[in-house]
């Protein structure tokens, strides 16, 4: 912290002066990065992995300015969720600045025993359920370790997730950027415990939702972090929060290809980073075809966040959800105008479609390959 007072204090009197540090001038560093709170169903590398790795990156070069990480159920259950996030930020060298802290562990209504009741209801899965394809776990020994063994020294905050986006929103109004990758139970829980900061939201940046296309969660109908938790989908959508929406009509076009995964499996040196990586995705590119295409998902919509030219192709769209428990539980309902006219109970939002793929790919590989520990930061 001390270093990052002193360099802040250089870039001042450099700019006053009239001129950018040497330093800076190389890094292209924002005085004043955007700040961003990472709310994750968290895995180790597969795209909420990856995301973190490189918003640690992106802080480093001064490009944002990470406030921590918030965790959720959604791919795991939330212990393993976070176990997984805690060695996360020590591999990355992070874990003296950014804290991990814990948030929801149940959906609001869509726990495990309403899963079930779904499932007798309308038959069983035919696609992804994360953490509801097993129970919540009930003891330490539930818990896996990553690849390379479980967090050592890092702990998780003494605050609640919910209570630490309240208490950041406050304290930096208009400028807190919601980077969010997981069924958004902690912030509409935020919300509902203290509307006060809808207003205070920079604004939600979300790889969430199907629009025209199938699901890939469940039955195939919802898109799975919305299938997660659909109440809180809901509070979400219809706060008064701009809203941008990177749903799988874009990320079905964004694929993970095998000369992207070869740019960083054959990248050197190796890093913690680009080991993981290799190993989690080298039983997919062996000398068979993959067995199904593999997809990148949330990191478009960090790429998003720090650069809105990577969309090529956006619409303003009414998006609300189907809470109702039926087959279409989950589902995007999608509207071209206000279906309220007179009454403010949806807001706009800006839905992507399309990318500048070849652009997004360089800035992927670019920063899933960077040093780690991550250099600089705070």
């Amino acid at each position: 912290m001390l270093l990052k007072l002193r360099l802040c204090a250089l870039i001042a009197l450099s700019l006053a002066a009239g001129f950018a540090t040497a330093d800076d001038s190389h890094r292209g560093r924002d005085p004043a990065p955007p700040k961003v709170i990472l709310d994750t169903d968290f895995n180790t590398i597969s795209d909420d992995g990856q995301a973190l790795a490189m918003l640690a990156q992106l802080d480093a070069a001064g490009k944002l300015d990470l406030l921590g990480v918030t965790v959720a159920t959604g791919n795991a259950w939330l212990e393993q969720e976070t176990s997984d996030a805690l060695k996360a930020v020590e591999r990355l060298g992070i874990d003296r600045s950014v804290g991990v802290y814990v948030g929801a562990k149940y959906p609001l209504l869509h726990d495990y025993d309403a899963y079930l009741d779904e499932v007798a209801r309308f038959g069983a899965p035919i696609d992804y359920v994360g953490a509801f394809a097993s129970p919540p776990p009930t003891s330490p020994g539930d818990i896996v370790a990553p690849p390379d063994g479980f967090a050592t020294h890092t702990r998780p905050q003494r605050q609640h997730a919910v209570d630490f986006l309240i208490e950041q929103i406050h304290r930096y109004p208009h400028q807190v950027s919601i980077l969010e990758i997981a069924p958004p139970t902690n912030l509409a829980m935020a919300i509902r415990k203290d509307p006060g900061i809808v207003p205070l939201i920079k604004q939600v940046v979300t790889m969430a939702g199907q629009i025209y296309v199938a699901g890939n969660a469940y039955n195939d109908v919802a898109e799975f972090n919305w299938w997660t938790d659909p109440e809180s989908v809901k509070i979400v959508l219809r706060a008064a929060v701009p809203k941008v929406i990177l749903p799988l009509d874009l990320t079905n076009d964004v694929p993970l290809t095998k000369p992207v995964y070869l740019q960083i499996a054959n990248h050197r040196p190796v890093t913690p980073i680009t080991k993981l990586y290799t190993d989690a995705y080298a039983p997919f590119f062996g000398s068979a075809p993959a067995p199904y295409p593999l997809y990148i998902w949330d990191t478009t919509a960090l790429a998003y966040l720090v650069d809105p030219t990577f969309a090529t192709s956006t619409r303003d769209l009414w998006v609300d959800m189907s809470t109702t428990f039926d087959a279409n539980y989950g589902k995007s309902i999608v509207y071209d105008s206000n279906p309220t006219p007179t009454i403010p109970l949806l807001q706009p939002s800006k839905v992507v479609f399309a990318f500048d793929t070849a652009r997004f790919y360089a800035f992927y590989v670019d920063l899933l390959t960077r040093p780690v520990p991550v250099h600089g930061g705070r």
